[in-house]
């Protein structure tokens, strides 16, 4: 069966076997054993803190199949409150002239700073083996009941960070034809500082727009276009209502998403129920069920039924053993 939880201590040495199959591209995916422990520690401070709002809290999440730590994503709080973040915005300019009585609109890039804070979805990464199957969705949907369970926890905005396009040969051209002139290091070195305190950008690169029309076309054609493996992830959000903002990556070129996590779909249907446990059930449902605790937090995608007239949610023994619920518990149905 497979799991969506709360990352703990214990399942440090797993998640070291599994970041090293998530490639250099993948920048925000701790890599050391000493930064893996310190997310996993951060996670849980975060999940142990008394006061509830979101003050730069990060929860990482765990994807389990069978016992495997074969996925790992993460949500961040409170993003820019202390520093506003760095994208390129996609924007008209216009030129005029009274004299020659013209217009010109110039669609331009020009440095935007984010300064409310806001909710960011990030770190999703599956062991190639073991994507489909819905793991991409119960692992990136996890996030969005977590959220529905913990709403006083997070900011009102939630946003995402796509991978922008790359072609076969891993080459970004946003990158080379591009960004790449701003910065004397190579790509992965400028992602891991952006990643620590992206704010190094507003020192690096120049403060006025940048004219589409004249940049190369190959250029043109990836400002703001998705990774092709980050397209189902893209597809994802779109159906959880999460829209393109005309953010964009200022290293890779990727677009930016976001909503406001009160009108996600998941967050929207959450209902809460007393479970019953019962060995033979006419299954008449099949979704997220899910452990609201912080501190048992779980989700699965299995069948389930209801006892209309005691109001019960019916899962199996299965299903409850790996949720950590029994008859009386409280469940969540998204």
């Amino acid at each position: 069966m497979k799991i969506a939880r709360l990352v703990k201590i214990s399942d440090l040495k797993n998640v070291e076997h599994l970041v090293k199959y998530s490639g250099k591209g993948m920048t925000t995916m701790p890599k050391t054993t000493k930064e893996i422990k310190e997310r996993i520690k951060w996670s849980e401070r975060s999940r142990n803190k008394k006061t509830k709002k979101p003050n730069q809290d990060s929860y990482l999440f765990v994807l389990e199949d069978n016992g495997r730590i074969v996925g790992l994503s993460a949500i961040y709080t409170s993003v820019s409150q202390k520093k506003p973040s760095i994208f390129f915005k996609k924007s008209l300019s216009k030129l005029q002239s009274k004299s020659l009585k013209f217009t010109k609109d110039l669609e331009v890039l020009l440095l935007h700073l984010r300064k409310k804070p806001y909710s960011e979805l990030g770190t999703l990464f599956i062991k190639p083996a073991y994507r489909g199957k819905g793991s991409g969705s119960l692992l990136s949907f996890s996030r969005f009941i977590f959220m529905s369970a913990h709403l006083c926890r997070f900011d009102p905005t939630a946003f995402v960070e796509i991978r922008g396009f790359k072609n076969l040969k891993d080459e970004s051209y946003f990158w080379n034809l591009f960004s790449k002139t701003f910065f004397n290091l190579d790509f992965f070195k400028v992602d891991e500082i952006s990643y620590i305190d992206n704010h190094f950008v507003m020192e690096s690169i120049p403060k006025f727009p940048f004219i589409i029309e004249h940049m190369p076309k190959k250029l043109q054609r990836v400002i703001g276009k998705p990774h092709p493996n980050a397209m189902p992830a893209y597809s994802l959000l779109t159906k959880q209502n999460f829209r393109p903002n005309g953010l964009i990556d200022v290293l890779d070129g990727g677009p930016c998403l976001e909503t406001k996590i009160k009108d996600i779909p998941l967050v929207k249907s959450a209902r809460l129920f007393p479970v019953e446990v019962r060995r033979n059930i006419t299954f008449d449902h099949f979704g997220f069920i899910a452990n609201p605790l912080m501190n048992a937090f779980a989700v699965v995608k299995e069948n389930y039924a209801f006892d209309k007239e005691k109001k019960n949610l019916l899962i199996s023994t299965k299903v409850a053993n790996a949720l950590g619920l029994e008859t009386g518990s409280i469940a969540q149905v998204n």
